[in-house]
């Protein structure tokens, strides 16, 4: 008799009410264990790359931590579902029509009911995107957009490998514009007390490790230096200032180099000396930019 090969995913027993529409669902999870995640390389963006196994193929871990209610599309981080504002539920319950045509004008098939894939994975963080706009301070919304926007990112190119003539090249890089964008943002609402990132305490950028505020700065100072606008020359050569200043924080902050990832510290003197390059800059040293600020 064959063996029956385990489950990929399982849905949770006890379903969750959507609070904008009632709907109730069950959330789908993915199980980790007996070989079905086989770690590969790390990415310039911090991303983990994954093997596919001889038992269950490809795995996405990214397909599965954004919750969305089936029928109306609304959608958040799982810790944040229930934690919309009370001032915006008729606001999201009036644009559930806007968010359903906008999945589905950008892809075809998208599922919500059942387990999802990749083109649900990728659906569930441009929704996530969209609603962090309904959602209190408190739970730091920009960076979460940030953070989605990035995934979103990385799904629509896995996409473009899979679908090369449906444009989802563009699609990702319309989603690291996005999310240079809230970066920066969200990096100033911190400096400025207006919004912090505690809300967001695993900004990641990936599952597989958090790397903190340092993991803000550095992904910040990637997507200025790779997405950011560059029409105005002068604009440009401003932006890129600021994102060598954001990567020398890294160094500076706390003097404790010594006892950050290897990983991120590696990547961030890289950059640093790619963006100084660019701005035709030799000889520079991150940790001595970082004493003079």
């Amino acid at each position: 008799m064959a063996e029956k090969t385990p489950s990929l995913t399982y849905f949770q027993k006890k379903p969750i009410s959507c609070p904008v529409c009632q709907t109730e669902f069950y959330r789908e999870e993915l199980l980790t264990g007996r070989g079905r995640l086989i770690a590969g390389n790390l990415t310039q963006e911090l991303r983990r790359l994954y093997e596919p196994s001889k038992k269950f193929g490809e795995v996405i871990p990214l397909a599965y931590p954004v919750t969305v209610c089936p029928s109306c599309y609304f959608a958040a981080w799982k810790e944040d579902f229930l934690k919309i504002s009370e001032s915006q539920l008729e606001r999201a319950a009036d644009e559930t029509s806007q968010r359903i045509q906008w999945v589905s004008e950008v892809m075809e098939g998208v599922d919500f009911r059942g387990s999802r894939g990749l083109s649900e994975g990728l659906a569930s963080y441009m929704l996530a995107v969209l609603c962090y706009d309904y959602f209190p301070s408190e739970v730091s919304p920009v960076m979460k957009q940030g953070v989605s926007s990035l995934r979103g990112a990385w799904l629509a190119l896995d996409m473009h490998k899979k679908y090369p003539e449906d444009h989802f090249d563009y699609l990702a890089k319309m989603l690291y514009r996005k999310a240079r964008f809230f970066y920066l943002t969200a990096i100033e609402y911190e400096s400025s007390g207006k919004q912090g990132i505690g809300g967001c305490p695993n900004p990641g950028p990936d599952l597989d490790k958090n790397y903190m505020f340092d993991g803000v700065l550095y992904i910040y100072g990637y997507l200025e230096f790779h997405y950011g606008p560059r029409k105005d020359p002068v604009k440009r050569e401003e932006n890129l200032k600021r994102a060598k200043r954001t990567i020398a924080r890294i160094f500076g902050m706390g003097r404790a180099s010594k006892n950050k990832p290897q990983a991120i510290l590696d990547n961030a003197r890289d950059l640093y000396s790619e963006i100084g390059e660019a701005l035709g800059l030799e000889n520079l040293d991150p940790e001595k930019d970082s004493d003079n600020q």
